[in-house]
């Protein structure tokens, strides 16, 4: 399973783009939330109209969501025929075509590729292929779930936004890698995960690496020095960046 990050910042951040990650397992694409930023991102690195399969949305907030009408728009310029799935809450498909129909009205009459939607619901779990998509409900101000992906070699872990339930320890436990929100250092802002939190979370769920995004773009300045002091002293924490890849062995 290879990861790469399209985004790491919050909805605000100018440097560092709306979080987002590439997902390539046995030549399989899972795009992870498709915020204001992410189209471009993925289309710098992706020229096959075809190459993405399956996009999973975390929840409905702009820097998580609004993408999507890009990203379709992309693709059917493109020339893509292949239809592109996609996996999440039970109003997904509703959201999706509202926001195609607004930034582009009547264009999803012009579509030349079939979207498909599969939804699950917090505690649910789908099996796709290869895939297994289990959902789970986070601490966040709209309902946001998170998602354990397993391809049957590794295990991922997906937070969206919000801070952990007793019900991610369980289900994130022992996977091989979480990507989980940070927003501040600790737990000052509520339905916000924090750096403390997440690191709260990785000794509760045992899990092997902890990438921590979606950090806001003033606690990533101003704490700066805390952040390279916490990389030293947990060699299995990151602190990735744009365009950066982790592979998973």
């Amino acid at each position: 399973m290879e990861v790469l990050f399209l985004g790491v910042g919050e909805a605000c951040d100018s440097h560092h783009g709306n979080t987002s990650a590439l997902i390539t397992t046995r030549n399989c694409k899972i795009l992870l939330d498709c915020g204001f930023s992410v189209p471009h991102r993925f289309f710098a690195r992706c020229e096959d109209p075809d190459c993405l399969e399956y996009v999973w949305i975390s929840h409905f907030h702009g820097d998580h969501f609004f993408g999507l009408p890009l990203l379709l728009l992309r693709f059917w310029e493109m020339g893509r025929n292949r239809p592109l799935q996609f996996v999440g809450r039970q109003e997904l498909r509703e959201k999706t075509m509202s926001a195609l129909e607004l930034a582009y009205p009547g264009f999803a009459e012009k579509l030349s590729f079939p979207l498909l939607f599969h939804t699950i619901q917090a505690q649910d779990s789908l099996q796709l292929e290869h895939l297994k998509f289990q959902g789970i409900r986070t601490d966040h101000s709209q309902p946001n779930s998170g998602l354990l992906l397993d391809d049957g070699n590794h295990r991922l872990y997906y937070s969206g936004d919000g801070r952990p339930t007793p019900g991610v320890i369980e289900l994130a436990h022992g996977c091989d890698l979480a990507l989980h929100e940070a927003f501040t250092w600790e737990d000052s802002i509520p339905n916000h995960g924090s750096v403390t939190g997440c690191l709260q979370l990785m000794e509760k769920a045992e899990i092997k690496q902890l990438a921590l995004v979606h950090i806001e773009r003033k606690t990533r300045k101003n704490r700066q020095q805390d952040f390279e002091k916490l990389l030293k002293q947990h060699p299995d924490v990151l602190l990735p960046t744009e365009g950066e890849t982790v592979c998973l062995e």
